[in-house]
C-alpha cells in the first residue's frame, strides 16, 4: 500500500517501540485545569491517553519532548490535495460569508494556515490576512499566496497588535499543540472586543471513537496530544473570556488506522455501510459527530 507523504514521515518518526523509547518522554500536568489526577484510558502504539479526573480533558501523557518543535519539519501541515476541489472552494466561500458580519478593521488571522487556501479565498474578497505557520513545507506553499503577513512563531506565543484582528481561525491545529489553553489566550489577546474565533477539532465524544476505540482513525499519539469534547473545549474558552459560545458537530468515520507504521485496518462494524449516509445526515443534530465547529466571541469591555 503506497503512503502518502505525511504517513511516509509519521512512520519513520516513531517506528516501532524502540525508536518511541529513544525519544525522551515528558509527563505533563493538565493543560486544562492544572491538575496532576489522570485515569489512563487506553495505550495505543506506546502512547499513553489519559482523562483528567477534574475537568475531564483527554491528552497523552506522558508525550515526547519536543513535540512542537517536530512540528516545524514533520506534521501534517500540508497533507492532502495538491489545490482544493471545487466544494472545498464553495465550503470556503460559505465560511467567509458567515464572517462578514464581524468585519471592522479587516483583519484576518488564520492559525496553522497549511496550504493557504483559506486565506487565498479570504483575500479574493477584500481581507487583509494575516497566517501563522511553523511548518517548512506548509510555509513553502505560503510564500506563493495572497496573504498580507507570515507569522512563524508557534501558536502559544505569538504576538500581534492586541485588539487588532476581526477573526481568528484555527483549523484542525488545537490537538497538535502543547497548551491549547496558552493559544487560545494568544488569540482573545489580537482579537478586538466582539471579534470572532472559529475553530474546528475532532471530538472525542463522538459516535466514531465511541464505536472504534483506540484505533479511531484521529487518534495518533505522535500528532494529536489533546482531544477535546464539547463540555471541555466550552470550558476553555468560557475561563479565558470568550462568550457565546456555539458548538455544533458534523459527520460520522468508521475508518480505523494504526500509524507506526501507517496502516489501515479494516472496518469494525462492516453491517453500518448501508445507512452511513443517514447517520452522517442526522448526527449534525447531536453533540456527537466526528469533527466540531466551534464559534465563539471575545466579551466586550
Amino acid at each position: 500500500m503506497a503512503l502518502s507523504t505525511a504517513g511516509m514521515k509519521s512512520r519513520f518518526f516513531l517506528m516501532d517501540r524502540q525508536l518511541q523509547r529513544k525519544d525522551p518522554f515528558i509527563r505533563v500536568d493538565c493543560d486544562l485545569c492544572g491538575g496532576g489526577n489522570h485515569g489512563v484510558l487506553f495505550d495505543k502504539e506506546g502512547f499513553v491517553h489519559v482523562r483528567c479526573r477534574d475537568c475531564g480533558l483527554v491528552f497523552v501523557n506522558p508525550r515526547p519532548a519536543g513535540h512542537g518543535e517536530r512540528q516545524k519539519s514533520e506534521g501534517t501541515g500540508t497533507m492532502g490535495d495538491d489545490r482544493p476541489t471545487s466544494a472545498q472552494i464553495g465550503r470556503m466561500r460559505r465560511e467567509l460569508a458567515s464572517m462578514e458580519p464581524f468585519r471592522r478593521y479587516n483583519r484576518m488571522l488564520e492559525i496553522g494556515a497549511g496550504r493557504g487556501w483559506f486565506l487565498d479565498e479570504a483575500s479574493k474578497s477584500g481581507w487583509r490576512t494575516w497566517a501563522l505557520e511553523i511548518n517548512r513545507d506548509a510555509l513553502h506553499h505560503l510564500e506563493s499566496r495572497r496573504i498580507d503577513t507570515i507569522i512563524t512563531e508557534p501558536a502559544e506565543t505569538f504576538h500581534v497588535d492586541p485588539g487588532t484582528m476581526d477573526v481568528v481561525r484555527i483549523w484542525d491545529v488545537i490537538e497538535h499543540l502543547e497548551s491549547p489553553r496558552k493559544a487560545a489566550e494568544r488569540i482573545r489577546h489580537a482579537l478586538r472586543p466582539g471579534g470572532l474565533v472559529r475553530l474546528s477539532t475532532t471530538n472525542f465524544a463522538s459516535l466514531s471513537r465511541w464505536l472504534n476505540g483506540p484505533e479511531w482513525v484521529y487518534l495518533n499519539g505522535a500528532d494529536h496530544i489533546h482531544l477535546f469534547e464539547p463540555k471541555t473545549i466550552t470550558r476553555l474558552l468560557s475561563e479565558i473570556g470568550f462568550t457565546d459560545i456555539r458548538v455544533a458537530t458534523r459527520s460520522f468515520n468508521m475508518r480505523r488506522k494504526l500509524y507506526h507504521p501507517e496502516r489501515d485496518l479494516p472496518v469494525k462494524f462492516p453491517f453500518l455501510r448501508p445507512v452511513r449516509k443517514l447517520i452522517d445526515e442526522t448526527i449534525r443534530l447531536t453533540p456527537y459527530g466526528h469533527q466540531m465547529i466551534v464559534t465563539a466571541i471575545k466579551a466586550e469591555r
